[in-house]
């Protein structure tokens, strides 16, 4: 098959041809159609402490078609079913795996795609039948690339206090940010203000959902100055999805009393905050990653009655042979917030 294959930092992605995956006694091969690039693999794939082994695939956004069943595989599943897949394939049986949460499996060898097991920028893709959900009729299969985001931005509300009729701060407008913003305005956010450097991003915010947007430029002490008079008071709720060093100081900042900030934002370099502003706010730090797989099965079922709309997320589509030099171009990139790869067109 080709595949878009990672050699080292500095170096694109070469479209090479390797060998198709193997697949499991109780696992799927899947066609992959559409695969979402993430910046979490433009992040990795420049070194440090998330670079991955020389020969590895990213890829962990993908819809297909399923071409192949495991011989030992128990499941309703048929060749041809369309499938969007958790990005990982789990033991299935320890307690994070028996709670619907496989990102915490036990089995540490089973790991997820783009790093233990090769992902989607490829035309095939090795999936676990446990955490393969069917794409409902209506939902095609751009759309169905866009799970995987929209679930880290629906767990990071479902883990925070928010609720209905509250108001609400994300700070960043990149495709984590823009899937917060989304699911805030389905859930009944009553103010959802955003904090962006990119005027394009913040535009795009305001398309999404957004109620209110601000320069993340800013002091800030003039953004909780503009939040409390745009909300009639400061969010009850920050939801960092930047990922860098000082966010967290910048979100203790701007805190009100008693508030909360939940971090969705991957940062990988050391950080420093002043703990005592936050402890004199009373204020809670809460950590996400990933989802489960309920917010998958949510994720479509939104997707399928017509209240998630993502499509303005969607600012390019390409070929398997482009996706090298378009990665490289992602990294500097300040118009562009999510790019689907069609690996077998």
């Amino acid at each position: 098959m080709k595949a878009a294959i990672f050699h080292a930092p500095g170096q694109p992605l070469s479209i090479e041809t390797v060998e198709d995956p193997i697949c499991g006694p109780t696992e799927m091969i899947v066609r992959v159609e559409r695969c979402g690039i993430c910046g979490t693999d433009l992040h990795a794939s420049s070194g440090g402490k998330m670079e991955p082994p020389a020969g590895t695939i990213f890829g962990h956004e993908f819809s297909g078609e399923i071409l192949e069943i495991g011989k030992s595989a128990k499941c309703d599943w048929r060749v041809g079913d369309a499938v969007v897949s958790l990005p990982m394939i789990s033991c299935g049986a320890c307690q994070f795996c028996v709670r619907g949460n496989p990102f915490f499996c036990a089995d540490v060898t089973r790991t997820g795609m783009g790093t233990g097991i090769q992902g989607g920028y490829a035309e095939f893709v090795r999936v676990g039948t446990r955490e393969s959900l069917a794409i409902p009729t209506g939902v095609d299969w751009d759309f169905a690339a866009l799970v995987e985001p929209l679930a880290v931005g629906l767990h990071g509300i479902r883990i925070s206090r928010f609720k209905t009729g509250a108001s609400a701060l994300v700070i960043g407008a990149g495709p984590i940010g823009l899937a917060v913003i989304q699911w805030l305005k389905v859930l009944g956010a009553r103010h959802i203000v955003v904090s962006e450097l990119s005027e394009e991003r913040r535009a795009l915010a305001e398309r999404m959902g957004a109620t209110a947007t601000v320069d993340a430029a800013l002091h800030p002490k003039e953004i909780s100055r503009l939040l409390t008079t745009l909300c009639g008071g400061l969010p009850e709720t920050i939801f960092e999805c930047v990922g860098l060093p000082n966010m967290i100081q910048q979100c203790i900042k701007i805190a009100g009393p008693l508030s909360e900030i939940v971090s969705l934002g991957v940062c990988d370099r050391a950080d420093t905050f002043t703990p005592f502003l936050g402890t004199m706010k009373e204020l809670t730090l809460k950590f996400a990653v990933a989802y489960l797989k309920e917010d998958f099965q949510q994720t479509l079922e939104m997707m399928e009655n017509g209240r998630l709309d993502p499509k303005p997320m969607i600012t390019q589509k390409i070929g398997l042979d482009q996706l090298g030099q378009t990665f490289e171009d992602l990294k500097a990139a300040k118009d562009q917030c999510k790019v689907l790869v069609s690996p077998c067109c």
